[in-house]
């Protein structure tokens, strides 16, 4: 009994501990338009559905609007678009595409990337096989921190802009979701680290 509320305890305290960590990440590293960095490599639109009419929802239009603006204000010099292509019926990074450039991005400028099936696939083939140093990160303020921690423990110099510009359905789920997600990334950047091999 005294091995397993020990056990109990030091779970809860690594949770914690865990939870700390991103809240963090989210001070530092989530700023606003003005605030952020010059120069950097690249602006990553993290993927988030498609409707059945192959158009973004709107959690995804607002993270490429928010990506066009940083864009256009000269910070980024691409824009990459990372989401999963599944096959011509199904295609997230080409919805995101078509989208995104009807704010004035360069298409010479956008980046595709058709493997991004979570967020730390995304994050990690940007380093990885894009060879990405430094990046901006646009996707909702309650996945930016995951984001944002990923992408500095594998040596991606990141900052966050948060892309929330109106209220969004489920969003409750999504929150207690990210939780979970939070703990499996951090084990995941942590103790694994892995190298995929496409």
């Amino acid at each position: 009994m005294v091995y397993l509320i020990a056990f109990c305890l030091f779970l809860i305290l690594t949770i914690l501990t865990i939870f700390g960590i991103y809240e963090y990440y989210e001070r530092k590293y989530i700023v606003n338009l003005k605030e952020l960095p010059k120069s950097y490599d690249v602006i990553i639109v993290l993927g988030a559905g498609i409707r059945p009419d192959g158009t973004p929802c709107d959690i995804l239009k607002d993270r490429l609007f928010t990506a066009a603006k940083v864009y256009n204000e000269c910070i980024c010099r691409k824009v990459l678009l990372t989401g999963e292509h599944k096959d011509e019926d199904y295609s997230e990074i080409f919805s995101m595409k078509n989208w995104i450039m009807q704010y004035n991005i360069a298409e010479k400028d956008i980046i595709l990337d058709g493997y991004g099936y979570c967020t730390y696939d995304s994050i990690f083939r940007a380093k990885d096989k894009l060879k990405i140093n430094k990046a901006i990160i646009s996707t909702n303020r309650y996945h930016l921190p995951r984001a944002i921690y990923i992408a500095r423990r594998i040596g991606v110099e990141a900052y966050g802009i948060a892309s929330d510009l109106r209220q969004y359905d489920r969003m409750k789920k999504y929150r207690k979701r990210e939780r979970l997600a939070q703990i499996k990334d951090f084990f995941l950047v942590n103790f694994s680290l892995k190298k995929r091999k496409e």
